[in-house]
Order: structure tokens, then sequence, then C-alpha cells
């Protein structure tokens, strides 16, 4: 992998990273505290590709940058990649504002209409019943009993999707952008492709420098999140060494193909670790967390760390190398005995 040689973007700043493409660096307020986002220079306008988090910084961030170096012409639409709340949170706000369509796929808008519209204290509950299933302590469930609200803090309203499905294409003033969909950090998230000139706005499905949190589906905790994920890296493996990848965090890059490959390698060891910790016993979730993380975790991380945990060992299950059961509520994996 080889980190390309731009500056990062200050606040109300582009960096030009190709003929028509530019990048934002926007702040979060959690331990991954920037996002990346995209603007895309089209005959209609900018095509805006992802919105960051809803709050007060983020909004004073898109207003220097309407003011300033977007000001030159008009605003001709959103593309939400995702549903998570960095990327999507502040997509109604900043839609209404500029009176813009807001594109996305039909997965991931259904997605954000199921959290968005549950009540504060049913998904609540519903992470709280998922925590008793993995074994967690009662500490942990009850904190998430209390913390109501976790989606719809960051995301404050939901625009109105324009569903879009993979091949779309969005022409731009020295290229054409091919909408791919894949899934495993998310539910169906969106990447551009433009393969004539060997760019990739990938995202958070390949990142230079850390691994994307796969975790387990809460509304189906049979979906192999982790298989659809690897089967997205194989796909990038064959990547042109020299194709220029726009993820949302970190840094863009080359040798995309060998970072896939790294990612592959990640999870796979992470799998034999899992394997081998299951000789001994059966394993919780929350034992799968702790072997494979060796820490504790805050409200927010321990959300992330327990579905990944949970989505490796469905996996072993999935792949026949484990088989599980639920006692007392709660689901144990053990190595298979045939």
């Amino acid at each position: 992998m080889q980190k390309l040689d731009l500056p990062i973007p200050e606040t109300g700043t582009l960096t030009k990273v190709a003929a028509d493409l530019y990048w934002a660096r926007f702040a979060l307020p959690f331990r991954l505290n920037h996002i990346n986002l995209y603007m895309i220079d089209t005959d209609a306008g900018w095509l805006l590709v992802d919105a960051g988090i809803n709050q007060d910084e983020t909004a004073a961030h898109w207003q220097m940058l309407l003011d300033g170096p977007l000001s030159h012409q008009a605003v001709a639409g959103l593309l939400i990649t995702h549903h998570h709340v960095d990327h999507l949170g502040y997509a109604g706000a900043l839609s209404a504002k500029l009176d813009i369509p807001v594109y996305t796929s039909a997965s991931e808008a259904d997605f954000a209409h199921w959290m968005f519209t549950m009540a504060d204290d049913e998904f609540a509950d519903l992470v709280a019943d998922t925590y008793v299933n993995y074994g967690l302590d009662e500490a942990h469930i009850t904190q998430a009993r209390a913390d109501k609200g976790r989606f719809r803090r960051h995301v404050k309203t939901l625009p109105d999707f324009t569903i879009i499905e993979e091949g779309h294409l969005f022409p731009s003033r020295h290229g054409t952008w091919q909408v791919r969909i894949d899934r495993g950090h998310s539910q169906g998230q969106i990447s551009l492709v433009d393969d004539a000139r060997g760019l990739l706005i990938a995202v958070d499905f390949l990142l230079p420098r850390i691994s994307p949190n796969i975790s387990v589906d809460l509304r189906d905790f049979d979906d192999d999140m982790l298989g659809h994920y690897l089967t997205y890296c194989e796909a990038m493996t064959s990547l042109p060494d020299q194709t220029q990848i726009f993820p949302g965090h970190d840094w863009p890059f080359t040798d995309g193909g060998a970072r896939a490959a790294q990612l592959i390698d990640h999870h796979h060891q992470r799998l034999d670790s899992l394997l081998e910790a299951a000789k001994n016993r059966p394993l919780t979730v929350a034992d799968g967390m702790r072997h494979l993380f060796g820490k504790s975790f805050g409200a927010h991380e321990l959300y992330f760390a327990s579905g990944e945990a949970r989505a490796h060992l469905w996996h072993l299950v999935q792949q026949g190398a484990m088989q599980c059961e639920v006692r007392d509520g709660t689901t144990y994996f053990s190595t298979r005995s045939d």
C-alpha cells in the first residue's frame, strides 16, 4: 500500500485529488475523529459524496465550504454511501438547505428508515437483549437499556431518498463514475468507480490503516456479514496497483489489491484465533470479544466490538467449523465434535 502525496484538507478547504474530484475532512465526536467527504465536479454542479454527522461543527464546516470553494456553482445532488451516522447524519439538514436530491441504495435507505423510526425505548431494549444473547455482564446490559436514541442523536432528520442501483452512472466533467454496491461493513454500501481513469471512491470498505468494522445485522443474526465482506475483499485483490483509492477515513492510497489481501489475512487470523480459544471451552460473544481485542470498551465502541466478535463467530458456524446453542438466553459457540 502506498499513501498518495496529497495534503490533508484543513477545515473549510478542499484538496484536489483528480481532475474533477475534491476531498474535504470533517471532524467526528468519537474515537475515529474524522471522516473524509468528497465532491465531484459535474456539468450540472457539485455532486456531494456523504454528509458527515449531525452536529454544530458539521453545519459550520459545510457553510464554510458553500461560501468558499464550492460557491462558484450550484450543488446538484448528495450521494449517501451508507446509513452509518458519520456519513448520513447531516444529510437531512443539508438536502433541505440546498433543495437537492439525495441518492442511496435501497438496502441502505431501508436500514436507515428502520433505525430512525424505531422508538428510543424499543431500540435500547433491542440492544440490551442482544447483549444478553452475547453473554455481556449486567452492567453493560443496564447501560444499553439506558442508552436511548443512539441513532437519532446523530441523525436528526432523514432526507427523502432517491434509490439508485448497481451500475448507475454519474457523469462528471472529465469522466464517468459507476455505482458499485457491496455488503459487509453495511447492508449495501455504494462505492464509485471510474475504471477508465483508475479512480475508486471506496469509502469504508477499503481503508488504508484500520479494518472496517464488520458487525452482525441486528435484524438478521443469521446473515453472514463477514462472509459478504471477504467476498468483497477477494474481488478487490484484482485491482490494478495504480488505482487511486479514496477512503472514508485516513488518506488516499494505491496498491489496493495488496491492502485487500492484508484485510483477508487479518480476518482469517481472527477466525483461527477464535477456533483455538474454543478448543478449551465454548465461547460466548463476550468471550470472543475479550479474546480478539483484549481490552474494555465504552458504550459506543462496545456496540461495534461485540457486533464484530459475533460476526466472526457466526462466520465460523456458516463455514462448518463451529456450532452454537442457546442456553438461558445466551448463545455459546463451540468447535464441532464430529
